[in-house]
């Protein structure tokens, strides 16, 4: 039996996480489960799925995520933030599988964990379903023929909207995501498609391809999950229906496939459309690549503000293009100083979002 440890059990991806556990019940079984504050439902959860071990990081701190990925043999990261920076490099370091689905982790801290990866026997896994359709086409291909990742992206909430609808558009309309059911925070991101430019930033550290050489396509359907496009002209595309469930069942039992509660793909009468990202419209997708290459702590710097945009978006207390025009000046005016390490990246980032409150709260 495969022992999993699920840091981050109550949130979305979570609690899909330990659906597909209950289904593989045979290979898989928890071995820990942590939350940030939700009690009754972390209770409710170390009973149902027989947890040794769990606990809330509001009441023990970041030290019970470490406490935690001791005694697993995968450890699903489905926290929010940079908080499970620290216990990712630990588990690496104990040679443990760690099953990524916080995008902070490899944003912030990229550096970190390829560091910690080329020393220690550990590996590192996705459960993104654009990065997990990657993976899935690259397998048994050699690096060099490879001429381009495409990420695809939904699009969101606001695909549709005029910049001029966007100019009132209310946080309440950016959750209605039309194919995925997300938290708040990665929705938001989905209608800024920041999440596509922090994607990008993932790509490039899981598959060691440089930022130049990924892009992104705008697919409504969010059938076709990501392609790869080989330098002889030939696309691989991974495909199935929009369910999380998949690419998480993917990375647990990896290298096996194994039968799936998923629903079964129907290209009977399909249509799919592709799109190029409108950029003036969704200018987060820029800023990330510009944070990416100014490197150092400058995707932190990103992050960071872009974290309490939302937060303030989602209080309407700013505007959806405000997203994007803050971040853009936190960019330009924090320097943030000294080499990336983990107490560098947590300094920055509470800097940064002291500075990037303060110019919210002048909107």
């Amino acid at each position: 039996m495969k022992k999993v440890a699920v840091l981050g059990s109550t949130g979305s991806i979570g609690r899909q996480t330990l659906d597909v556990i209950a289904s593989q019940c045979d290979s898989l079984e928890v071995s820990a489960l942590v939350a940030y504050s939700d009690a009754e439902t972390l209770a409710k959860q170390k009973i149902k799925y027989g947890a040794g071990y769990a606990a809330l990081i509001a009441e023990k701190g970041a030290d019970c995520l470490i406490d935690a990925v001791k005694g697993a043999d995968t450890v699903v990261v489905a926290t929010r933030g940079i908080i499970a920076l620290d216990a990712v490099l630990f588990a690496l370091k104990e040679g443990k599988t760690v099953a990524l689905a916080n995008k902070e982790t490899l944003v912030c801290g990229g550096e970190l964990v390829r560091s910690r990866l080329a020393g220690a026997c550990g590996r590192l896994v996705t459960l993104d379903s654009e990065h997990s359709a990657i993976w899935q086409c690259l397998a048994g291909e050699d690096s060099a023929a490879v001429k381009r990742l495409i990420l695809t992206a939904s699009g969101g909430a606001f695909l549709n909207y005029t910049e001029e609808q966007l100019k009132t558009a209310k946080a309440r309309e950016a959750l209605k995501h039309p194919t995925w059911n997300m938290g708040n925070k990665i929705t938001i991101d989905s209608a800024t498609m920041m999440n596509k430019g922090l994607e990008i930033i993932e790509a490039s550290y899981l598959f060691d391809v440089p930022q130049e050489k990924i892009d992104v396509l705008i697919h409504p359907q969010s059938v076709v999950h990501s392609l790869v496009e080989f330098v002889d002209g030939s696309v691989m595309a991974q495909m199935a229906c929009p369910d999380m469930r998949l690419p998480i069942q993917y990375a647990l039992t990896y290298p096996e496939r194994l039968p799936s509660c998923v629903k079964p793909l129907d290209l009977v009468g399909a249509c799919l459309e592709f799109y190029a990202p409108d950029c003036n419209k969704f200018k987060c997708i820029s800023l990330c690549r510009q944070a990416f290459a100014m490197g150092g702590l400058y995707p932190t710097v990103l992050n960071a503000a872009n974290d309490v945009c939302v937060d303030a978006y989602l209080k309407n207390k700013i505007g959806f293009f405000d997203i994007a025009e803050i971040i853009e000046k936190v960019l330009n005016c924090f320097s943030p100083r000294g080499e990336v390490s983990a107490e560098a990246i947590k300094k920055t980032d509470a800097e940064v979002k002291k500075f990037t409150a303060s110019l919210t709260a002048e909107i």
